[in-house]
């Protein structure tokens, strides 16, 4: 059984047997002494302990085991060379550096590199000069297009030769202590010439070049940042102009009560200031920030403070707030739905004929029944086409008696609330002997908001009575469809005839005259 010790290399725990350790410590003790008058000593010595931890690693790793043995540190230790190689060139004998090659792995060359070292390295991998590389890689971008693309990858993927070990494994060169001296004189040598290896004047010449390009494409991306802002500013200035704008147009119709369209109908009126002027704000402030922003860019420069910029923020927080309340307390109103119904007696008639009334003229009477102002008197009817139409329904009548029942439906924050809007809806029709006009919109008696007010109508007629219904009632009849009882090419507002049966309402013409009429 061998005695182990457990040692550390650039960072890395090896375990390791006495007397493999005793051989190694050696080794470096010899390779510190060699470099220990080197301007750079310290350095080349670190570079040979990671390579020593690299080599050291793959072999555990290669014969699956966990500690090093002296035939790992003499192998190792030959591949790398020892400090009497540099003894006998010093005695006259030259020694070939470049007599074992070994596999090229693919890097980022820095110290050639013209934009990110990836041809320099293509170069050495192939064994090529980087100036036919660079020129190949040019012609394929003129050419195709995919030059570039292939460069940016590569340039994404491939690592950056950093390291002295990584720059000969790059070159093909055998990572022993010649090649880590030669690499360290070649440098300093360029040092000493103020150059980099391999740099040459076509290299300054394209690497200005590329620096001019550079400069101009950063001017050019400068003007148009500049546009984008000034183009920012003129649109959010417009806008802001016209949402001024629109403030004052909405708050005069407000003022004369005359905004009664979806959205602006559904709020309370000791609601609709606040809210239209947090929407304003919500809207507004954003506009001002990019403003700002649009100018920054432009002028290079701040153009308000962080004292104008935290009191933005605290009006557009509040605005926020605003809308956030009085919106929770218009929905609110719709928590709640309640329905009552109203019944009115139709004069018995063998024939009914049903038309719809879409607008009509108010009469003074129409004034005082509807609850109207006198400044109304003569006005028309306006109401929404998308709110408040009737929901036609006809049906089998149990008593003999012909009737219309008027269900009226309505939201509230709560049930009393509900049922007193829908006790606030009404509904017009005219029987004029058997001609019955129905009322294409419910009406409020005053200026109530919207509350999903909706209207059902049912009209219950006995049995074997006929109907003549108006084409332009189709719309609103929810349980036939006036269509099945006409030619099929027959023009939409064409009435159709019905008849009462007790399985409900069929028409009065059979299929086969319908047929005939259709041909």
């Amino acid at each position: 059984m061998n005695k182990t010790i457990i040692i550390n290399i650039n960072g890395i725990v090896f375990h390791i047997e006495e007397d493999a350790y005793e051989v190694l410590r050696s080794y470096m003790t010899s390779v510190k002494r060699h470099f220990a008058y080197s301007p750079d000593s310290d350095e080349i010595v670190m570079d040979i302990e990671n390579r020593l931890a690299e080599m050291f690693t793959e072999r555990l790793a290669d014969q699956n085991k966990q500690v090093i043995v002296l035939q790992d540190v003499q192998d190792i230790t030959v591949r790398m060379g020892s400090a009497k190689d540099f003894e006998s060139q010093d005695d006259g004998e030259e020694y070939d550096t470049q007599r074992i090659k070994t596999d090229r792995k693919l890097y980022r060359d820095m110290d050639d590199r013209f934009i990110g070292g990836v041809c320099a390295g293509i170069g050495h991998y192939f064994d090529m000069e980087v100036k036919w590389v660079r020129l190949i890689t040019l012609f394929i971008t003129l050419l195709w297009g995919t030059g570039l693309i292939v460069y940016i990858i590569l340039w994404i993927v491939l690592p950056k030769a950093e390291t002295r070990a990584e720059k000969m494994a790059m070159r093909g060169e055998p990572i022993n202590l010649q090649n880590f001296k030669k690499n360290f004189d070649e440098e300093l040598e360029a040092l000493k010439y103020n150059v980099k290896p391999g740099l040459d004047k076509t290299g300054d010449f394209l690497r200005e070049a590329g620096e001019h390009t550079g400069n101009f494409v950063v001017k050019a991306l400068n003007i148009i940042i500049k546009v984008v802002g000034a183009f920012v500013i003129f649109i959010c200035a417009l806008t802001l102009f016209s949402m001024v704008m629109a403030l004052l147009f909405v708050l005069g119709f407000l003022n004369n009560g005359e905004l009664q369209t979806f959205p602006f109908n559904i709020i309370n009126t000791e609601y609709q200031s606040p809210l239209y002027f947090s929407a304003f704000i919500l809207v507004v402030i954003p506009l001002i920030a990019l403003i700002l922003f649009g100018m920054r860019v432009i002028f290079n420069r701040k153009v308000a403070g962080r004292t104008t910029s935290f009191a933005l923020l605290i009006i557009w927080l509040t605005g926020l707030g605003m809308a956030v309340f009085y919106g929770s307390k218009v929905g609110a109103e719709f928590r709640e739905e309640a329905k009552i119904e109203q019944k009115s007696d139709i004069k018995a008639f063998p024939v009914y004929h049903l038309k719809l009334n879409t607008g009509r003229f108010f009469t003074k009477e129409d004034s005082l029944q509807y609850g109207i102002t006198p400044k109304w008197n003569k006005g028309t009817i306006k109401l929404s086409n998308d709110f408040g139409e009737m929901n036609l329904f006809i049906e089998r009548s149990n008593d003999g008696k012909s009737s219309l029942i008027k269900e009226f439906s309505s939201r509230g924050r709560d049930l009393e609330q509900a049922l007193q809007n829908a006790q606030k809806s009404g509904y017009r029709f005219v029987q004029t002997d058997s001609i019955l006009e129905l009322d294409k919109y419910l009406y409020f008696t005053g200026r109530e908001p919207f509350r999903d007010q909706e209207l059902n109508v049912t009209f219950k007629v006995p049995v074997n009575t006929r109907l003549i219904i108006d084409g332009e009632l189709n719309q609103h009849l929810h349980n036939y469809n006036l269509r099945d009882c006409l030619p099929e090419n027959a023009p939409w507002e064409t009435p159709s005839e019905w008849i009462m049966t007790s399985e409900g309402l069929k028409c009065a013409i059979d299929s086969l005259q319908l047929k005939r009429q259709t041909f």
